[in-house]
């Protein structure tokens, strides 16, 4: 069965974890924190981000990833320090450019292509996806050495590399430790992603998507963001390059054209990866501010049946009168709806099972009137609705008819339910208090002439 979350798979998310996931290749690719060097081991970590991506999205966006991290290698390789095996890597300076670039971008960009696929398969079609995401993880590294091995012997065969490489180097401490830690990195990420946190974080996302649905996109934003601080640091990098070469010359040091790439090959990566970091930063406190809105938003609700509770639907339902005032125009509802022998419900039940009842009434109820009023909980088993826009009785009737069909379907203890309602028209100038004590009054003549019933007023 193919595995679920609605965060990855939501576009603007996607986006910025995808956007994360680059940058902490970026941050791994240019600093010492993707390559660890402590005698007498050396532990290489600049794959990982490519597994996790695989993990957490899918083919294409860790061939991306892959791409990146390919990218990252070409451009290192192209300073004039480096080993002989490394400027294989650099169309600048390898002599053979397009074999440079399938070298150091295709098979890193094939890696990620072929762990997204194996670990799509591994959570799609599995009956074990843990084991199988855990094999692919411990052997991502050998798979990716195989590539760039394979890829060396095809494209540079005087380089003396071959596949055989990824064997004699597999069975090293410095792997074998690599691969171990990969694998459990994998398996967190797999078992975090089903933790209560995450699924709970998960929803926040959600909600926050509809809470910011009506807002412009910050994308235009963004864009421009991005291209100002891309212009900046090219500023500071000329900048600093050009100072670094005066110090140097002022102490007597023959700057040659050798030294000035390798400084802007250096500062570039240098701020490169503050940029990466700065991205994470704000991501974070993107994903942060959303989920603090969401909590905020849910101090609001009724936290059993998640419509408005009694404070915030009359503070709600206000605004909506003095939206109407300002417009002079008076239209709309105020309805009041209880649940019939409720006590009953209880006393036979119990109360879980009486709030199961709750629960599933208002779901009944945003699934019929959120689309065009404010639905609020005021206590014990009642419930009110102000619909703040046009609508015909007619079309009105309906909807409390379909309301209470769905009650109708409601499984036990709920079976049989019925509501008695009250209905006010919204004709003049007023306030919600008296909307709702003129639709309770309402209410109660439906209790009165026999119950499951509604009762229109004005």
């Amino acid at each position: 069965m193919a595995e679920k979350y609605h965060f990855f798979s939501d576009p603007d998310a996607k986006r910025y974890i995808l956007g994360c996931l680059i940058a902490i290749e970026i941050l791994v690719s240019v600093s010492y924190i993707g390559y660890i060097h402590i005698e007498p081991i050396s532990i290489t970590l600049a794959y990982i981000p490519i597994l996790i991506t695989g993990i957490l999205m899918g083919p294409l966006e860790s061939t991306i990833v892959g791409a990146v991290f390919g990218g990252l290698s070409l451009w290192k390789a192209s300073a004039s320090y480096v080993m002989a095996g490394d400027r294989i890597f650099s169309p600048f300076v390898s002599g053979s450019p397009f074999k440079s670039l399938l070298l150091s971008i295709g098979a890193r960009a094939l890696f990620g292509l072929a762990v997204g696929i194996l670990y799509d398969l591994a959570k799609r079609r599995s009956r074990r996806p843990d084991l199988w995401v855990g094999v692919i993880s411990f052997f991502g590294k050998a798979i990716h050495s195989l590539l760039v091995y394979g890829g060396m012997a095809l494209l540079f065969p005087a380089m003396g590399f071959g596949i055989a490489d990824t064997l004699h180097s597999f069975f090293t401490l410095s792997n074998l430790i690599t691969i171990t830690g990969t694998t459990l990195i994998a398996l967190l990420i797999r078992r975090g992603l089903r933790s209560r946190p995450f699924q709970l974080f998960e929803q926040r996302m959600q909600m926050s998507k509809s809470l910011r649905a009506s807002q412009p996109s910050p994308s235009r934003t963004m864009l421009a963001s991005i291209l100002i601080e891309f212009l900046l640091t090219c500023a500071v990098t000329v900048y600093f390059v050009g100072r670094t070469r005066y110090m140097l010359e002022q102490d007597g040091v023959v700057v040659s054209s050798d030294i000035l790439s390798d400084l802007f090959l250096l500062q570039s990566q240098f701020l490169l990866g503050i940029l990466a970091l700065m991205f994470l930063l704000v991501v974070f406190q993107v994903f942060l501010r959303r989920y603090a809105v969401c909590t905020e938003y849910e101090t609001r609700l009724d936290a059993l049946t998640g419509v408005w509770n009694r404070k915030n639907f009359f503070q709600k339902g206000g605004q909506a009168l003095s939206a109407m005032a300002r417009q002079n125009a008076w239209h709309g509802y105020f309805i009041m709806i209880d649940i019939d022998w409720f006590k009953q419900i209880n006393d036979m039940f119990g109360h879980p099972e009486g709030d199961r009842v709750l629960h599933d009434l208002a779901k009944c109820l945003r699934s019929i009137f959120a689309p065009i009023g404010l639905i609020g909980r005021l206590g014990g088993d009642e419930f009110s609705i102000l619909i703040d826009r046009p609508i015909e009785r007619a079309q009105l009737e309906s909807r409390l008819h379909t309301f209470a069909a769905q009650l109708d379907q409601l499984g036990a203890p709920a079976s049989g339910v019925s509501c008695s309602i009250g209905v006010l028209a919204i004709t003049h100038p007023t306030s919600v208090e008296a909307l709702y004590q003129q639709a309770d009054q309402l209410l109660y003549q439906a209790k009165q002439q026999g119950r499951s019933r509604f009762i229109f007023g004005e």
